[in-house]
């Protein structure tokens, strides 16, 4: 009986390890869970900047997580950078305010940022500009214009569609660059 009851005690010990994590597991999970947090917080302050503030935030959270949760909140605010929507070149200046205060050693890709999005505004600029004198010259061979003429509506236009294409792609890649600075 007391072999049975050995052998038991050894079944039960293994499945109590089973059961338990191991110390790598745990900081894997850890690390997971504090990655989540700083994708949130980051979520959270994009929704409503003016009521988060980001370093009081992260403080609540223990040191030792502070690192990962900062990486991940940044990770996840240059991500939301985007130059395509209008919604996004509004909120670019809060998304560079949002990631020098999690780290201001970023003060410096902040111009960089700046140069391109003007750059991209710019092309998007003398793109419409173009298909818009096209179309207006178009127009004005085939002998309309005056009030006959209101404002070409572009975005419905497959032209603007391709040359907007055309731009994402070609700013898409540069800006993707500069998000992969931003992070690292």
């Amino acid at each position: 009986m007391s072999e049975l009851k050995s052998a038991r005690d050894i079944a039960q010990e293994r499945a109590d390890r089973l059961g338990r994590l191991s110390a790598e597991e745990k900081e894997q999970q850890d690390m997971l869970a504090a990655r989540q947090a700083g994708r949130a917080l980051a979520q959270k302050w994009l929704d409503d900047p003016q009521h988060v503030d980001l370093s009081a935030e992260l403080t609540k959270h223990e040191e030792r997580d502070r690192p990962a949760i900062k990486q991940a909140a940044v990770e996840r605010l240059a991500d939301a950078i985007d130059f395509t929507t209008a919604q996004g070149m509004n909120s670019l200046e809060k998304i560079i305010k949002g990631l020098i205060s999690l780290r201001p050693d970023l003060r410096t890709r902040e111009e960089d940022i700046g140069r391109l999005a003007h750059e991209y505004e710019e092309a998007e600029r003398n793109a419409r500009q173009e298909l818009e004198s096209s179309y207006r010259e178009t127009l004005h061979r085939l002998r309309i214009s005056g009030t006959a003429v209101g404002p070409i509506n572009l975005e419905a236009n497959p032209q603007w569609q391709s040359a907007r294409q055309q731009l994402t792609q070609e700013f898409g890649s540069r800006l993707n660059s500069l998000k992969q600075k931003l992070i690292s």
